[in-house]
């Protein structure tokens, strides 16, 4: 049986079919008629599903799903005289843009409209629903996807899980605590540590969840929320709908199965990642200010039974790179994200497991006491940094990677989306509750995108220490660590990484009267 990739930009289409076998071609959606701004297809015969999940999660893809036949109508009667039709157009971000449907079977209305069900979209919802807002939320794929990333919640993050009902089930699905962050080298062995315990917040450690398991636990939390939030799965969004003045928007149109939707609220917004077409769509530039010259592999494996994994996770730098080993659901298993030159990826991916379980343990000797059974080890995640210059034009916001995307070094990216959520939704119940919902959004920009600067610069700058290469590395080992034998510094390092310098929307009375920065 055949599938059916889509991919927004060629050289991901390319990429992924030369790594699976497929074939690429140009894709129109039903009922275009021109070449602008159309999808990339890659036809796949049988392949590794979890590596497809991987691969479509990278490069911003999804599949096409399949859809019973719709019954066949009756033929609308023959126009008297002939109609043309224009598609509305953004001058700053291409033929995106359209007016209503001609015929819409399918039709939502909640005050806001997500675009995009992932971490940040589903926050969003959750957050929303807490203060008794409604919300739609669209997300193309049809089922959760398998990523070897993003697993790692940090202390504030679980505070906000915890507010909107998802925390119970983190735990229920095996959510592991870890309370300190190692850092090892081959050679010096142990360089220190830094921890949570001696902070003052609810929750002083992380937690650490498989990513599908996570979009599991957040889905199943919905529950509670009652009609304020209707998730709609498979819905493939292809055009922003506008008001009568063509500034505003009013929702969103696309397909679902086969059969078109309009969803329609007061506020629309964009979790729908670093690749987002509503961005795009509404003409919000974005900074794309580095792209790292290493990679990630990221296998899964047995976890070394040693007092150094339990409840914490490991990270050995040195003249090879950065490699962790982060204990997974339960800590049965580690998951591995293994540092390698992006020149080399050919290299890598060409490595038999077994060769390849022999490089990681030179990198991570503690890994030599268990057996070499490797997990998903040849996805290669890639390493970006960059900012949107703006969160909000009229009443569209961006939130998640499609506001920002910062390298996974210190574990901000999802703790950033899941602020996103808590604070633009107490903006939205204030701007509801004054009656001047548009004009009030700007505030959300004003409060997030400071904030995220500092973490975007922090997470750069830590980067560049942890994943340095080069035998001047080993050189200065003990001299570039020995920052962990200082308590301030380690207190600092983990004030920042948890979460405790960032505010919340109650700590920055939102909804008390004011704003308190």
């Amino acid at each position: 049986m055949e599938l059916i990739a889509y991919f927004w930009e060629q050289e991901d289409a390319e990429s992924v079919a030369a790594q699976l076998d497929g074939t690429v071609r140009r894709e129109r959606f039903q009922g275009e008629d021109d070449d602008e701004d159309h999808p990339w297809v890659v036809v796949l015969g049988a392949v590794d599903r979890e590596a497809l999940d991987a691969l479509l999660a990278e490069y911003d893809g999804w599949l096409e799903t399949a859809v019973a036949e719709p019954v066949a109508a009756p033929p609308p009667p023959l126009p008297s005289g002939p109609k043309r039709f224009k598609k509305g157009v953004n001058p700053s971000a291409g033929a995106w843009r359209g007016p209503a449907m001609q015929t819409t079977p399918l039709r939502w209305e909640a005050d806001v409209v997500i675009v995009g069900g992932a971490v940040g979209g589903a926050s969003t919802a959750h957050a929303l629903a807490t203060l008794g807002v409604s919300s739609i939320v669209l997300e193309r794929t049809a089922t959760f996807p398998e990523l070897n990333r993003g697993d790692i919640l940090q202390p504030l993050s679980l505070g906000l899980l915890e507010k909107w009902g998802v925390l119970p089930h983190v735990k229920a699905m095996g959510g592991y605590d870890v309370v300190a962050s190692g850092f090892y080298h081959r050679v010096h062995g142990f360089l220190g540590e830094w921890g949570f315990a001696d902070l003052d917040m609810p929750h002083p450690h992380q937690t650490v969840l498989r990513h599908t398991n996570l979009h599991r636990a957040l889905y199943a939390a919905f529950a509670s929320h009652g009609e304020l939030v209707s998730v709609q799965r498979g819905a493939q969004v292809s055009s922003l709908l506008f008001d009568d003045s063509g500034m505003r928007a009013r929702g969103v149109a696309g397909r679902i199965g086969g059969v078109p939707f309009e969803a329609v609220g007061k506020v629309v917004v964009a979790a729908d990642g670093p690749a987002s077409r509503i961005r795009k769509a509404i003409g919000i530039g974005y900074d794309q200010r580095h792209t790292y010259d290493h990679a990630y592999l990221m296998p899964t494996c047995p976890r070394p039974n040693v007092p150094e994994l339990e409840h914490r996770n490991m990270r050995y730098v040195g003249a090879d790179g950065l490699t962790m080993l982060i204990p997974l659901d339960g800590g049965r298993e580690v998951r591995v994200p293994f540092q390698i030159p992006l020149a080399e990826e050919t290299y890598w991916r060409a490595l038999e497991p077994q060769e390849l379980w022999q490089r990681m343990v030179e990198r991570a000797p503690v890994l030599g006491s268990v057996p070499g059974l490797i997990e998903g080890g040849m996805h290669i995640y890639r390493i970006h940094l960059g900012h949107a210059e703006r969160y909000v034009k009229a009443n569209v916001c961006l939130v998640g990677d499609a506001a920002h995307v910062v390298p996974p070094t210190l574990g901000q990216g999802m703790f950033m989306a899941m602020l996103d959520a808590d604070i633009l939704a107490a903006v939205i119940r204030r701007g509801l509750d004054d009656g001047d919902l548009v004009g009030g959004l700007q505030l959300y920009d004003e409060l997030r995108r400071p904030a995220n600067e500092i973490v975007l610069a922090a997470s750069h700058e830590q980067t560049l220490v942890q994943t340095a290469i080069g035998p001047e590395v080993d050189a200065h080992v003990l001299r570039d660590f020995a920052w962990l034998s200082d308590p301030v510094q380690r207190r600092a390092a983990a004030e920042r990484i948890s979460g405790m310098l960032n505010k919340t929307a109650e700590q920055l009375g939102i909804l008390s009267g004011g704003v308190r920065q």
